[in-house]
């Protein structure tokens, strides 16, 4: 029944027949993400503190290629870091944002060797280690030799790691649907009465 001069409240903002739950996002798959961009923002600003404070007093000296190194670490552990503010904050940027720190981190680790020359001196042990190996090769190799008793390898480790599952997690469609829906529950247009 309907009165003359009233219009009935539109609950499903004009998708009668649509599931209302289809759109339904997942909350904890968002945060778990933001998470994710925390954890590259802290291992990303520890390992590149870390070789600062190996390098110490040669810091003053350092090639241009370490210092774009470490200045681009920065940016990234920057960028994730306020990406994931951005999720707490449920906008639908700080997904996005999340998507090219992700791109960017696991760039900035890969191509470490190539932009520092000498970057993998930082990731061994003892000058033994550098036996048969080229840099770029000995780089590498401590990467992914998973023994994790150097700091320096292990951070870039878990920063390519983290890079790898935030790239994959980052705009998936639940995490999205999350943040693109309004705070109260209602929309604009189910609010329209």
């Amino acid at each position: 029944m309907s009165y003359p001069g009233y219009q009935q409240p539109n609950w499903l903002g004009g998708q009668e027949d649509a599931d209302p739950f289809a759109r339904q996002g997942s909350a904890v798959l968002a945060i778990f993400s933001a998470l994710v961009g925390l954890g590259i923002a802290g291992a990303l600003t520890w390992q590149t503190l870390d070789l600062l404070s190996l390098l110490g007093n040669a810091t003053s000296v350092m090639p241009d290629g370490w210092t774009i190194m470490i200045v681009s670490h920065f940016v990234v552990a920057g960028l994730a870091f306020i990406a994931a503010i951005l999720v707490f904050a449920r906008l639908i940027a700080g997904a996005f944002l999340l998507l090219i720190s992700a791109v960017l981190a696991i760039a900035a680790i890969l191509t470490a060797p190539i932009v520092a020359e000498g970057v993998a001196a930082s990731m061994v042990s003892s000058v033994t280690d550098y036996g048969t190996l080229g840099a770029k090769e000995l780089y590498f190799h401590q990467l992914f030799e998973f023994e994790f008793d150097n700091t320096q390898a292990t951070l870039r480790f878990v920063a390519l790691a983290l890079g790898v599952v935030l790239l994959i997690i980052a705009v998936l469609p639940p995490s999205l649907n999350w943040l693109r829906r309004p705070r109260n529950g209602y929309s604009e247009q189910q609010a329209g009465w």
